[in-house]
């Protein structure tokens, strides 16, 4: 619980109402199961909605932090460089990248502290805890949004979006999103985003058009699963040429 509480979970109502429901299923099957004789398959959905959010659950609190081990491990960071983490949430990735930098560098998230997109997400909450991680002169956030940042052109060697974009609506507004990451990247910087839903193909083509080249597309398995393989993560790892 404490872990949960310093990390947050993501779109919460979503895993406690697969469960809720799950639940509901298989006590409505024990109580009427002499009424009907597919109770069996009541009993069966029951389990495979609670298995569903279970799942979800471990991908928030556990897989997504892998996934960006994974992702970072094969990043070449210098110690200077600039981040901007958007939609940062709890500071998970934003953390990450900062134990890579040096007082040289800095790692800026950006967030509009939505609690129906991460549990107990707040400003004061990732305040304190990087602070708790004593990363206060590298690391720090602010609230401000992904369709309008408040950063000069070319400011940043990197940014990282992380489980945010998906929430954007409707497809041209995450495409101004991901203009305005863009905008504040520097030229041959590396643009890394972490996203669910349906939209990888949608993300490929914007960067294409901005000049971006892909250097790595994956999509993964049971470990970034959002309750099933219906709704995996992928990572999108992509740097900017600019004339």
């Amino acid at each position: 619980m404490n872990k949960l509480k310093k990390q947050g979970l993501d779109a919460p109502l979503v895993p406690i109402l697969y469960i809720i429901v799950g639940l509901l299923a298989i006590l409505y099957a024990l109580l009427f199961h002499t009424y009907y004789s597919s109770y069996l398959w009541t009993v069966i959905y029951g389990i495979l909605m609670i298995f569903g959010g279970l799942i979800f659950i471990h991908t928030s609190i556990r897989g997504k932090s892998i996934i960006w081990d994974n992702i970072i491990s094969e990043l070449n960071i210098p110690e200077n460089s600039k981040v901007l983490d958007l939609g940062t949430g709890h500071g998970l990735v934003l953390l990450k990248f900062a134990h890579r930098l040096s007082e040289k560098g800095h790692a800026t998230g950006i967030d509009l502290w939505r609690n129906r997109d991460q549990s107990d997400n707040t400003l004061e909450n990732t305040k304190a805890i990087i602070e708790s991680k004593k990363l206060e002169q590298i690391a720090d956030v602010q609230t401000a949004n992904m369709l309008d940042l408040p950063f000069e052109d070319n400011q940043y060697d990197f940014v990282v979006t992380s489980l945010a974009l998906h929430n954007i609506k409707p497809a041209s507004a995450r495409k101004d999103a991901l203009n305005e990451a863009n905008r504040v990247l520097k030229p041959n910087g590396t643009l890394v985003i972490v996203d669910t839903g349906h939209n990888k193909k949608e993300y490929l083509s914007v960067l294409r058009s901005n000049g971006y080249s892909i250097q790595q597309h994956k999509t993964y398995g049971i470990i970034g699963w959002w309750t099933g393989p219906w709704m995996p993560t992928y990572s999108i790892i992509a740097t900017v040429n600019k004339n």
